[in-house]
């Protein structure tokens, strides 16, 4: 029995399962999933409605699964609807909009219970699981953004979010794509990051970078694993 985290698929089913296979995943394992399955890679809704119905897979919400949700109000605005739209979400809409009325009703109303962050203890510590970052409502947990100076907010937990690519935290998006580059020479990979204030394990997993990785960290024991497309 052992505790698993990801976050930030994306739709790329085959680095997910590959992930699966690496990590020798059970029914008697946990994974904890901190949000953003869906959009810019071509799988999100395969992946959604496998999560859905693997028990022990428990999921907590990203904006991406928040924007979703928006797009589908009666209440969506154009703000709203624009928003998801610029943010990769055409393989989704594609794969949602070809299912039938009570499969999409099932998806939203899963989407809609999602937890926006979880807390875990193992083995004498305690965990606070979370897409962005600690925060008051919805929108701050999915959305909030740390810096590699900020602090942990959530006293005598070990924090452990997704949401902002790790590469991204460390040289800035305008310097991303040269940093992976650079990674790609010396034969590396983006990796688990970890600061005084988080642990952030968004590696990059389905973006237009050179190199797409799939981050995985086991609770018990703190041990990382990665898929990657290099």
């Amino acid at each position: 029995m052992a505790t698993y985290i990801m976050s930030d698929i994306h739709g790329e089913a085959d680095l997910f399962h590959s992930m699966l296979l690496k990590i020798g995943f059970t029914p008697e394992d946990t994974l904890y999933l901190l949000g953003d399955v869906i959009d810019r890679g071509p799988d999100g809704i395969q992946l959604l409605r496998e999560i859905m119905h693997t028990p022990n897979m428990k999921m907590i919400l990203g904006n991406h699964e928040y924007m979703m949700m928006q797009y589908y109000s009666p209440e969506a605005t154009d703000v709203e609807v624009l928003r998801w739209s610029r943010n990769g979400n055409a393989p989704t809409v594609a794969v949602f909009e070809s299912l039938q009325a009570e499969e999409q009703t099932e998806i939203l109303n899963y989407l809609k219970n999602l937890p926006t962050h979880a807390e875990s203890c193992l083995g004498g510590k305690s965990f606070y699981l979370v897409h962005g970052f600690p925060g008051e409502n919805v929108h701050d947990e999915v959305w909030m953004r740390p810096d590699l100076q900020s602090d942990n907010p959530v006293h005598g937990k070990t924090l452990i979010i997704g949401h902002t690519p790790v590469i991204n935290m460390m040289v800035g998006r305008e310097n991303r794509d040269a940093y992976c580059r650079e990674l790609i020479s010396r034969g590396e990979h983006p990796r688990i990051l970890h600061t005084d204030g988080f642990i952030d394990i968004d590696c990059c997993c389905s973006y237009e970078e050179p190199i797409k990785t799939l981050g995985c960290l086991r609770l018990d024991d703190m041990e990382e694993y990665y898929e990657n497309t290099v």
